[in-house]
């Protein structure tokens, strides 16, 4: 009897918990070239419920950020839910509008993040400490544009993104 008790309990640690509704609350931030752009604080109550903490200003292409203004600015969700694996979060904006975000565990620390309705590629944030600071920023810096990670030479002499944003975060 005791020996299928101590199975039980192995075989209980072994099996995998539902990730989600485990260990999606948690505070989550984009990472780009070692700076927090920025950053959301998920927690689930009755229904999910977070806050967007980000630069008061930037602009971005969906995959660079620039001309990022501090001081940071922490907007609380004003609706979420849960849609099957995802957390989805729902915050106004008083200068951009609604804006709604979708969230999914993909590991303990890692976490896929779609910015509902812009058609933008999915965003992978990492697990931080809470209240982790936005930063640092370093002036004039385009933060996501690691010429490395090019795969050639641009096709033409667009500007960069920092001069012609996709959409102006405020």
């Amino acid at each position: 009897m005791l020996l299928l008790k101590r199975l039980l309990l192995v075989l209980a640690l072994l099996l995998p918990a539902p990730a989600a509704a485990q260990s999606l609350a948690g505070s989550w931030a984009l990472r780009l070239d070692g700076a927090i752009v920025m950053r959301f604080d998920l927690e689930r109550g009755d229904a999910w419920k977070g806050t967007w903490v980000k630069p008061e200003s930037f602009a971005s292409d969906g995959k660079r950020f620039g001309r990022i203004s501090l001081p940071a600015v922490a907007l609380e969700s004003r609706r979420g839910k849960a849609i099957g694996d995802w957390a989805e979060l729902a915050f106004n904006d008083p200068e951009a509008g609604s804006q709604v975000f979708r969230f999914r565990l993909t590991a303990p620390d890692k976490v896929e993040m779609l910015y509902v309705g812009t058609g933008l590629a999915p965003f992978a944030l990492v697990r931080v400490a809470a209240g982790a600071p936005l930063g640092p920023f370093e002036e004039g810096k385009v933060y996501g544009d690691d010429p490395a990670a090019a795969s050639g030479p641009p096709e033409d002499d667009s500007p960069p993104p920092a001069e012609t944003p996709a959409f102006e975060g405020r």
